[in-house]
């Protein structure tokens, strides 16, 4: 949020002999950044770009305290000056004002006065000149006033006409459903539910609370009596109803950031000493201050060595102290080299930890006069995290072999998982989700895989997969376990296709010791007549297998689809860089085809696994043909000192038949 000040306004609050030009540089170096400056007659106005977390700044007195503390640390004496105020003395005659509030939670602070004997004409043309300087037309003296003590202290504020509300009442409260009002701009406004209103005691909406007053308890060229209203709002309701109404104001602007409550009472008194002076008013009231729930001090403890580990370099504990205290703060020593600082109110919201202390002295000190210091060295020598090189190696190895690489969102949402099968009560649920959809992390990333495939549905086979984490629960109060996962779909018959994927990948990461066997664990997507599981070293690292049909059907996929899901933690644990040198033969290998017949559902892979034990000159086993139960094994004999011969060939052959018999129950059906 951008404001506009006079130079001489802001010069009422801090004796300097800095320059427009040197406060700006100063201003902007160390604090809010003024953005221009523009010379208006005889004075300047600065245009300064105020950040959210610092409304204490949205006011003249507010970047006076700041430029007491920043200018002296750039070469420039400053000296802050106090606000003037008048004394609230007991009035004899108090005109009466009832006031209820429905939820203290809606005001934390109100206070009224009322003044009699006002005189309604136009503002000194001082007082004129700054408003209108700052962007707000100057009307009369009394709006005058509550307009301009917003902008010198950030305190917004709200004058009514006395004798127009209706039995001296005032009862805030919530707006109910189809209640409106019209504001001091001539406008209806419906009010959303919720929204803080004031109604008189005639049931009249006399106030949109925080934005804008209401028309019929305007201060007239007529009004003699003015109730004088400073307060602050729960700055959530107010941004809500800016939200709803599409209307926001200057008031609002400052109510939604929150305002110092503290702060109400010295705004207060400075408002009586200008209907004094600028109205010939007189105090015709009680001073009605409703604050039940004053904040605590903030105390934080500050340490010289926290500060120094974090902004680089030393500073001592004594300039510390009188950043600190330049900027308000109240500081008290607990060792030598540790504070115990007090936090004013005005700065109350945006203070909270030690770390917060250590960014006030470093801006007031200067980041221009910290050192810039290059990372040591030694971090470049730090070695790559090794799983990014195998993740490579794996998406560039499924890129060669035909595979698109896909990318879905970490949330999944309920209809996916049923449609999956999954249950809601397996995932986390997200509290706050940026869709009404994206709801849930996913435990798998086969129900993404299977949308891909639904969306791109054609004639021919499409080949995807996706590398990416997964997160099961780990009971309550716990995060989930992120674990990297390697999904393959398919589309069409894959299945041998996608076995053939997993035997040619795990060589490429340098893994010799697995096998293929029968799945003791399952996804309930998976058809278990079509699933296989992947052992490497004993230990299981995904499964191969085929979608439920019945799932198929939901996702509206018209082909057959099979999976390979692999848990690329414990895969890559087992996977080596390091290539064993095999020497190349010389002599030529003898092949012959041998056919078994063997009983349902026996295994392929621990067939083969038998094969190869028989002797150390079985050096290829590869199944060449299936047809119902029979099968069709191509072996290579080798060696690697001479020829072999079928002689040499026959005890071997001999050997795999009984073995094969024995432990499978397989028939010879033929050699060739």
């Amino acid at each position: 949020m951008n404001i506009l000040i006079s130079d001489s306004w802001l010069r009422e609050f801090i004796e300097t002999k800095a320059t427009p030009e040197q406060i700006r540089e100063s201003l902007s170096l160390c604090s809010q950044s003024v953005e221009k400056i523009t010379k208006v007659g005889r004075d300047f106005v600065y245009d300064i770009e105020i950040t959210t977390n610092r409304p204490d700044c949205l006011s003249v007195y507010g970047l006076a305290r700041e430029l007491a503390a920043i200018l002296p640390r750039v070469g420039f004496q400053a000296k802050l000056k106090g606000v003037p105020v008048a004394t609230l003395n007991k009035v004899t005659r108090s005109l009466p004002l009832q006031v209820k509030i429905n939820n203290q939670n809606l005001c934390p602070r109100f206070t009224s006065l009322i003044f009699d004997n006002v005189q309604i004409k136009p503002s000194p043309d001082l007082v004129a000149k700054r408003i209108e300087n700052s962007g707000i037309r100057s009307l009369n003296n009394v709006i005058d006033i509550s307009n301009y003590l917003m902008l010198e202290l950030g305190q917004p504020m709200h004058t009514f006409d006395y004798d127009k509300i209706s039995g001296a009442k005032m009862i805030l409260r919530e707006a109910r459903e189809g209640e409106e009002i019209e504001t001091l701009d001539g406008q209806k406004r419906p009010l959303p539910e919720g929204t803080i209103v004031i109604e008189d005691g005639k049931g009249r909406v006399i106030d949109l609370c925080g934005i804008m007053g209401g028309k019929n308890s305007e201060v007239d060229e007529s009004t003699k009596r003015v109730l004088l209203f400073v307060q602050t709002y729960d700055p959530v309701r107010i941004r809500r109803t800016c939200q709803a109404l599409s209307f926001r104001t200057e008031a609002a602007s400052r109510f939604e950031k929150g305002v110092d409550p503290e702060g109400v009472g010295l705004a207060m008194k400075r408002a009586t000493l200008l209907f004094k002076e600028w109205c010939g008013a007189r105090v015709a009231s009680h001073l009605t201050d409703i604050y039940p729930h004053p904040p605590k001090e903030k105390k934080i403890s500050f340490s010289q060595e926290k500060l120094n580990s974090m902004v680089g370099v030393e500073i001592k504990i004594s300039v510390v102290k009188e950043i600190l205290e330049n900027l308000g703060f109240t500081t008290k020593a607990k060792t030598k080299n540790t504070l115990k600082v007090t936090v004013p109110h005005w700065r109350a919201d945006d203070i909270d930890i030690p770390e917060d202390l250590v960014e006030e002295v470093a801006r007031i000190y200067g980041y221009h006069n910290l050192p810039n210091a290059l990372p040591p060295l030694t971090s470049l020598n730090q070695t790559k995290n090794p799983v990014f090189a195998w993740e490579d190696k794996i998406k560039n190895a499924l890129k060669f072999w035909g595979f698109t690489e896909t990318l879905t969102y970490s949330l999944v949402s309920q209809e996916m998982l049923l449609m999956a099968d999954l249950k809601t009560k397996d995932h986390l649920k997200i509290a706050n989700p940026l869709t009404k959809t994206l709801v849930y992390l996913r435990t798998t990333l086969i129900p993404s895989l299977l949308q891909i495939l639904a969306n791109n549905a054609t004639e021919e086979s499409i080949k995807i997969f996706e590398m990416a984490n997964i997160y099961p629960p780990q009971g309550k109060d716990q995060l989930p376990d992120e674990r990297m996962k390697l999904s393959i779909a398919a589309s069409g018959e894959q299945f041998f296709q996608l076995k053939g994927i997993a035997e040619a990948l795990l060589p490429e990461l340098g893994i010799a010791d697995y096998e293929f066997s029968e799945a003791n664990i399952s996804l309930p997507m998976l058809d278990k007549t079509k699933v296989t599981q992947i052992l490497v070293n004993g230990q299981s690292v995904g499964v191969l297998g085929g979608i439920n049909q019945e799932i198929l059907d939901r996702f509206g996929i018209k082909s057959l689809v099979t999976v390979l899901d692999l848990e690329l933690g414990p895969l890559l644990k087992s996977a080596s860089g390091h290539k064993k040198y095999l020497p190349a033969s010389k002599y030529p290998p003898i092949i012959e085809d041998l056919s078994f017949e063997f009983p349902a559902r026996t295994l392929v892979g621990p067939v083969i696994q038998s094969v190869k034990e028989v002797s150390s000159l079985i050096k290829k086993v590869d199944l060449i043909d299936s047809y119902e139960n029979t099968r069709t094994f191509r072996i290579a004999y080798q060696s690697l000192d001479k020829n072999l011969t079928d002689k040499e060939i026959k005890p071997l052959r001999e050997k795999i038949i009984k073995r094969l018999s024995a432990r499978f129950q397989a028939q010879v059906k033929g050699v060739l």
